[in-house]
C-alpha cells in the first residue's frame, strides 16, 4: 500500500529561509566594493550567490520528495563516486589549486568541492551501515570498525588537499552517528581518545597549521602576517556595538578584512548589524539544532534517525567552527558559515542535506517499520542513545 507523505515542514523551511536571506543580503553588503574593483559590477558576487541559492532550493525541493530510504539502496555507487572524485582532486593538473590548496574540480568559473559531497555521502553511509549492524553493534570488529576504516581513508584524502577543517567536520558528524548507535562506551572512549591524539599530532605536524595555532593564541605577535585576518575581524566586531554601524557601513570590508564575504562574513554582520545581528544568526542555528533533534527523535526508523543526527550535527558544528574562528575562540580553519557565506558547493550540498532532513520530517508520522512496541525508542539513562 502506498504511504502518504505529509506536507512541508514549515518551521524547518522558515529557519532555512531566514539564514539564506540574511546571508544573501550580507554577501551583497560585504562584497560590493571588491566586486566593483575586481569585476566592475557591484552585484557580481550577489548575482552568483543568488544563482547558487536558486539551484540549491531546486535541489532542496526535489530531494525533499525523494524517500530517504532510497539512498540506502544506492549507497555503494554513492561511495564509489565519492572516492573517485576525491582521488581526481589529488591528481596533478586535474585538481584545481586556489590559495595554496587543491580542493576543486571543474573548469573556469564552474567549480565544486568533492569534499563537500563527501560530507553528506559519509553521513548516509554511516547511517546505513550502523542501522544494519544494530544486532551486533557491541562487537567492535564486526559492528563498529568497518565504517571507521572508510572514514580514515576519506579523511586522509581530504587531509591531502589539504583541508583539515572539513576533515574534522566529517569526523564529528560521523562520530555523532556512532555515539547514538548503541556501541559500547569503552569502544567510544577508545576511538575518541585516538581521534583527539591524532588531531593534536596533525595540528602540530605542518608548519602552516602551527602558524594558525600561534596566531590563534596571540594574533598580535604577527599583526601583518598570520594575525592580520583575525585582528581585522576583532576590529570589525569591536566597532559593531549593540546595533552596529548600519547596513552597508562596514569599514573593514574595504580591503582590510580578507575573505569578508566568505569565511569572515560574520565579522561584517556584527560590524554592520551589531550584537543584535549576531544574536539573530545564533538563534536561527540553535532553532535548526533543536529542529534537527526533533526530527531525529520522531524519524520512522533507525536509518532516518542516524541521517537526521548526522546532517544536523554537521551543519551546526560547521557554524560553531566558523563563529569560533571569526571571534578568535578557535583557530582559523577556512570553514564557511553554512547558508550565509558566499560559496556554490557549500550552498548546494547544505541545501541538499537539508532536503533529506525535510523528507525524514515529512515521513515522521508514517508507521515505523523497525519499531518494536515492546521496547522504547529512547533510553531513560542515556536519552541521546537509540536503544537496542
Amino acid at each position: 500500500m502506498k504511504k502518504k507523505i505529509s506536507s512541508l515542514d514549515f518551521p524547518l523551511f522558515a529557519i532555512i529561509s531566514g539564514l539564506i536571506l540574511i546571508g544573501l543580503m550580507m554577501v551583497y553588503s560585504s562584497s560590493y566594493t571588491f566586486s566593483i574593483l575586481e569585476y566592475g559590477d557591484e552585484r557580481y558576487f550577489f548575482n552568483r550567490q543568488l544563482i547558487w541559492i536558486i539551484m540549491g532550493l531546486i535541489v532542496f525541493f526535489i530531494v525533499s520528495f525523494i524517500p530517504y530510504q532510497w539512498y540506502g539502496k544506492i549507497i555503494g555507487p554513492l561511495v564509489v563516486t565519492m572516492l573517485v572524485l576525491l582521488l581526481l582532486v589529488l591528481i596533478p593538473h586535474v585538481g584545481i589549486t586556489r590559495n595554496y590548496s587543491t580542493r576543486w574540480l571543474g573548469a573556469g568559473p564552474l567549480l565544486f568541492q568533492p569534499s563537500e559531497i563527501a560530507k553528506i555521502i559519509m553521513v548516509l553511509y554511516f547511517a546505513k551501515v550502523y542501522a544494519n549492524k544494530r544486532k551486533y553493534i557491541e562487537n567492535f570488529s564486526r559492528g563498529v570498525l568497518p565504517p571507521i576504516i572508510l572514514l580514515i581513508v576519506v579523511f586522509t584524502m581530504i587531509l591531502k588537499q589539504p583541508d583539515l577543517g572539513t576533515g574534522m567536520i566529517l569526523v564529528v558528524a560521523c562520530g555523532s552517528i556512532l555515539l547514538i548507535s548503541g556501541a559500547r562506551w569503552r569502544h567510544l572512549v577508545a576511538l575518541g581518545s585516538i581521534a583527539a591524539v591524532t588531531l593534536v599530532v596533525l595540528a602540530t605536524s605542518a608548519s602552516y597549521r602551527m602558524e594558525r595555532l600561534t596566531s590563534f593564541v596571540d594574533p598580535f605577535a604577527d599583526p601583518q602576517g598570520q594575525g592580520f585576518q583575525i585582528i581585522n575581524s576583532f576590529l570589525a566586531i569591536g566597532t559593531g556595538g549593540l546595533t552596529g554601524n548600519g547596513l552597508g557601513n562596514s569599514v573593514q570590508k574595504l580591503g582590510y578584512l580578507p575573505e569578508a564575504h566568505t569565511d569572515f562574513i560574520m565579522a561584517i554582520i556584527v560590524e554592520e548589524l551589531g550584537i543584535v545581528g549576531l544574536a539573530v544568526i545564533i538563534a536561527l542555528y540553535v532553532l535548526l539544532l533543536f529542529k534537527g533533534f526533533s526530527i531525529f527523535k520522531h524519524a520512522p526508523n533507525f536509518f532516518g534517525k542516524f541521517i537526521a543526527m548526522g546532517i544536523t550535527v554537521q551543519i551546526c558544528i560547521q557554524a560553531v567552527f566558523n563563529l569560533g574562528a571569526v571571534s578568535g575562540l578557535m583557530p582559523v580553519t577556512g570553514i564557511p558559515l553554512p547558508l550565509v557565506s558566499y560559496g556554490g558547493s557549500s550552498m548546494l550540498i547544505t541545501l541538499g542535506g537539508l532536503g533529506i532532513l525535510m523528507n525524514i520530517s515529512r515521513q515522521s508520522n508514517k508507521e515505523r517499520p523497525d519499531h518494536n512496541p515492546s521496547r522504547q525508542e529512547s533510553n531513560n539513562q542515556k536519552p541521546w542513545v537509540v536503544s537496542r
